[in-house]
């Protein structure tokens, strides 16, 4: 059975293109990712898709994803320490970084300065005040 830390989430699907989809992506069914041909696409739209990390990645240790900042806390160059990334929401046309204590912040790459794996920091530049 696979599991979600062996997948990565290329969003909700809004048209049908197969072009640089690997063989089968997944969706998640009553709690199961279920696979589907790449060319039964068009069955799926509205649905989250997920492929398997080894196919969007020669080494999977290279990928990194909006989801593996869950967990890293925020530092913000004006304001200092923001937070604690508890979720991340894909499913919006702007994906949210929510903190332990219910805000979001909108994770756009205009407002990140760096990504310290080591630490588990996202130092980033917020254009508002918190």
């Amino acid at each position: 059975m696979i599991t979600k830390e062996e997948l990565v989430s290329l969003g909700v699907l809004r048209r049908t293109q197969t072009q640089d989809l690997p063989a089968f992506v997944f969706v998640l069914r009553d709690g199961l990712f279920v696979p589907y041909r790449s060319s039964d696409i068009s069955e799926l739209i509205g649905n989250e898709i997920f492929v398997r990390r080894c196919d969007v990645a020669e080494d999977e240790e290279e990928l990194f994803t909006w989801q593996d900042l869950v967990g890293y806390t925020i530092e913000d160059s004006e304001d200092g320490t923001v937070g604690v990334i508890g979720a991340v929401d894909e499913t919006t046309i702007n994906t949210l970084a929510i903190l332990t204590d219910d805000r979001m912040i909108p994770l756009h790459e205009d407002f990140i300065l760096e990504i310290d794996e080591d630490a588990h920091v996202l130092h980033v530049h917020l254009p508002f005040r918190l």
